[in-house]
């Protein structure tokens, strides 16, 4: 991982990015490294960055055969009642990948705040495959923020989140086991 982020701030700084740019870049790559990481912990994942002029696009590919244990564990019910993992943005994002992994009738019961913001795709050799997007998420709770309380709370999520606020984009792909979380950021 330590070599991935100095790849991240090596770009950056060749592409002309001021110092505070760098960080930001390098921010959002420590934040999908450990997306990926607190779903399934220590996985083999390919990560590159593709960048034109000041456009970045950091990608994460990986293979997870989540468990019904990798999911205790992501899931971990609160005495409240309500799913400490889903809590913030991130732990919203991480419960939707883990949901639609392990059940393709039950895409994210709890993820996303009743936005439609996963939307099917057709699957590849009858798997099951789903994308979502940070800018339609945000759109669909921007038009319910003022009707319902969850919708409220996930827009007050977004304004904390720092990868809501430096990402431009954050899409999630996934095809059967394979996910592939892509951030967009452009200065």
């Amino acid at each position: 991982m330590s070599d991935a982020l100095a790849m991240t701030e090596k770009l950056g700084v060749e592409g002309g990015l001021e110092r505070k740019q760098v960080l930001h870049l390098r921010l959002l790559a420590e934040e999908l490294f450990g997306t990926l990481r607190s779903i399934a912990g220590d996985i083999r994942a390919d990560y590159w960055l593709e960048a034109e002029r000041k456009s970045y696009e950091m990608h994460m590919k990986s293979e997870i055969d989540l468990t019904e244990d990798m999911k205790k564990q992501l899931l971990t019910v609160a005495t409240s009642g309500k799913n400490d993992a889903a809590r913030g943005f991130m732990g919203r994002l991480k419960v939707m990948i883990a949901e639609f992994m392990l059940s393709t009738k039950e895409v994210m019961p709890y993820a996303m705040a009743d936005a439609a913001s996963a939307y099917p795709m057709v699957g590849f050799a009858g798997e099951s495959a789903a994308v979502w997007s940070m800018v339609y998420y945000k759109d669909e709770i921007q038009k319910h923020v003022h009707k319902s309380k969850e919708a409220s709370e996930a827009w007050d999520e977004l304004e904390k989140s720092i990868v809501a606020n430096i990402a431009d984009d954050v899409k999630v792909k996934i095809v059967g086991s394979k996910v592939e979380i892509v951030v967009y950021k452009a200065f």
